[in-house]
C-alpha cells in the first residue's frame, strides 16, 4: 500500500511554495542525532511554515520531506505539540523519523504521532 503525506487533517497541510514574505523555519533531522529535530516556537507564529529536510549524518546531503504549514493551535489542543511552560506562549515542535523512514510529529517517544512524510533512507 502507498501512502502519500500528510494523510488529509486539519492540523498539517503540505504546500507547494511556500507565500511570497513568510520567512519559513529550515529544520533538518538527522538520524546521528536521535532521529530527531526539536524547536520551540511562538504561538504567534502560527501558521507556521516549515521546510522540512531528512539526512542520516551531518556530512550527508539534505533530502526533502516536504513544505508544510502548520496550525499551532490545533496542534496544541490535538496533543502532537506540547507548551513549553505553564505562563509562556512558546511551544516545543518534535519532528521524528521513526520505522519505515515515515516523518511524524509527536510530542515524546511515547506518545501519539501525527504522520506527515517519508523519506527514502537507501539514499
Amino acid at each position: 500500500m502507498v501512502f502519500t503525506y500528510p494523510l488529509e487533517h486539519e492540523f498539517v497541510q503540505r504546500v507547494e511554495e511556500i507565500p511570497t514574505g513568510v520567512h519559513p523555519r529550515h529544520w533538518v533531522i538527522r538520524d546521528d542525532n536521535q532521529q530527531q529535530y526539536q524547536g520551540v516556537v511562538s504561538l504567534d507564529e502560527s501558521p507556521l511554515y516549515l521546510e522540512l529536510y531528512w539526512k542520516a549524518t551531518a556530512r550527508d546531503r539534505e533530502q526533502l520531506v516536504g513544505k508544510f504549514r502548520l496550525d499551532l493551535e490545533r496542534l496544541l489542543e490535538a496533543d502532537y505539540i506540547r507548551r513549553e511552560s505553564d505562563a509562556g506562549g512558546d511551544v516545543r515542535i518534535r519532528v521524528h523519523r521513526g520505522d519505515r523512514g515515515v516523518i511524524a510529529i509527536q510530542p515524546a517517544s511515547d506518545s501519539p504521532s501525527l504522520s506527515i512524510g517519508v523519506v527514502d533512507m537507501t539514499m
